[in-house]
Order: C-alpha cells, then structure tokens, then sequence
C-alpha cells in the first residue's frame, strides 16, 4: 500500500507499523530478544536481516502473493509464548522464531507492480524499518530487564500474554473466513 505525499522508501519503512500481524511478531521478537541480559544483538540481528532480505526479495518474483494471516498468527503465538513463560531456552529456539517472523513478514510485505526503482525503494524501505523496528523492540526492553526489579519483569512477561491472547484473536478471525 502506498502512503499520499511519502517516498516509497517512507512508505516501506511506515509498512510493518500499518499491518497489525507485523507489529505483532516485531513486538513479541523484541521482546523476547530484549529479555536475555545482557543485550546481545549481532546474532540474532543477522538472521532476522537475512531472512527478512530473502522473503522481500521472493516478493518480486510476483509467485507469493502472501502468508496466510493463520500463519503468522501462529508465529506471534509461538513466540509471544516464550516471552509469556520467561524461560532462556538455546539459541537454536529463538533463532527459528527470529527466522520464521522474518521471513513470514518479508512474504507478507509484496508490493504491487510498478517501476523497478519504486520497488526497490519501497522494499529497502521496509527492511530498514524492520531493523530499526526490532532493535528499538529488543533495546528499551532489555533496559527493563536490566532493572532487576520484578515488577518490571512481571510487566514483561504480561506483555507476552497480550501478545498470546491478540494471536489467538487474530487466528480465530483468519479461520472464520
């Protein structure tokens, strides 16, 4: 979708924060990022950029037309549940999650045909919104974290419990169509 008087690289940067699946999955990915103290974000920023450069870039092949919201409902679930349980499981966990929500947003994210540069630019928009999106996530949660006070936790791990019952919610309306 395009925005009225923005660049395409504003109107992609603006996307993940219009479609309500993406920010949750970014929400629930910085969260449980944000969560393990101390904050460290080279790995787990570079599988989210990868995959999430693969899935955009599969949107030009103009074969995806999609993700069915089923799908990613099920991926914030998933992780909204890790952050709910605020249990460190190894990386290998978060690293599929991290990987499955980028590229599942990356997929969701096609643009409609138009000239090359203007696509380009509309998906350059969009993973650079995705990075900054996720690292603001993960930063200004880990700074919770790093309080050690247990109410903050707590406000934590609710979040994450929001996240699970706005992924079911989401999921019940994906099937009732």
């Amino acid at each position: 979708m395009t925005v009225q008087g923005m660049s395409s690289f504003m109107t992609g940067a603006l996307h993940p924060l219009l479609t309500p699946s993406h920010v949750i999955i970014l929400l629930a990915l910085g969260l449980a990022v944000g969560q393990h103290i101390p904050l460290r974000l080279g790995a787990p920023l570079k599988v989210f950029a990868g995959c999430s450069a693969i899935g955009l870039a599969l949107t030009t092949t103009g074969r995806i037309a999609g993700v069915h919201p089923g799908i990613l409902s099920g991926i914030a679930f998933a992780i909204g549940g890790i952050v709910a349980f605020g249990k460190k499981l190894p990386f290998a966990v978060p690293a599929i999650l991290l990987g499955a929500g980028a590229l599942a947003i990356g997929l969701d994210s096609g643009v409609e045909k138009g000239a090359a540069w203007t696509v380009f630019g509309t998906l350059s928009g969009t993973w650079v919104g995705l990075l900054v999106y996720l690292v603001n996530f993960a930063f200004y949660t880990s700074l919770a974290a790093e309080k050690k006070q247990q109410w903050l936790q707590i406000g934590i791990r609710v979040a994450g419990s929001w996240i699970l019952a706005i992924s079911v919610l989401m999921l019940a309306f994906a099937l009732r169509k």
